[in-house]
């Protein structure tokens, strides 16, 4: 009977050590987008969004990025003019159609602040369920981060039920550059 040196108990460790890790990230990779906030109890999932509309175009050469890519996805890359989608002075108000009514906890919007750190003022969120009254939900400031980089803003939306969100950003500084904007619903 052959003994096994104590390299070879290394390496049979190392190996299971590499297959452990290799199946949690599989795992993790396979369980999709879920999310948790810190301290928050409810669970969400990534809820689809079936259309966007903007009252006002993007303006300069964003004009090619229309609203469509804010639910692609697909996230753009840090600085001037990847594929952000970009109102320059202006404010649009942006019109969401999630296809059904949902318990909304969680708003999220990638943005990049250009001129100023605070760029991103103020967000005013609105609701609606028939797309044709909609009713304040609340208005949210508060939005530091670098300038020059790509970063969610959170908006916690504690558990509205809607089908329509209509959300108006207010600039400080250039104007507004977005690259997604992701609606979180509460499955629990």
């Amino acid at each position: 009977v052959a003994s096994r040196g104590l390299g070879d108990v290394y390496k049979r460790q190392h190996r299971h050590l590499i297959l452990l890790i290799l199946s949690f990230s599989i795992f993790q990779i396979s369980k999709g987008q879920e999310r948790s906030i810190s301290g928050d109890s409810r669970n969400f999932k990534l809820c689809p969004v079936k259309e966007v509309q903007s009252s006002l175009p993007p303006t300069m050469d964003s004009g090619r990025y229309s609203v469509q890519r804010l639910i692609d996805g697909k996230l753009p890359k840090d600085g001037w003019r990847s594929t952000w989608t970009a109102w320059m002075k202006k404010n649009p108000s942006l019109s969401f159609d999630l296809g059904s009514v949902r318990r909304i906890g969680v708003l999220r919007i990638y943005y990049l602040p250009w001129d100023r750190s605070q760029e991103l003022s103020k967000v005013k969120v609105e609701v609606s369920l028939d797309n044709q009254k909609f009713m304040t939900f609340n208005e949210y400031t508060g939005f530091v981060s670098e300038k020059s980089r790509g970063v969610w803003a959170e908006i916690d939306l504690k558990a509205i039920k809607a089908k329509y969100f209509r959300i108006t950003p207010d600039y400080d500084g250039w104007g507004n550059q977005w690259g997604e904007v992701e609606f979180w619903e509460i499955v629990n």
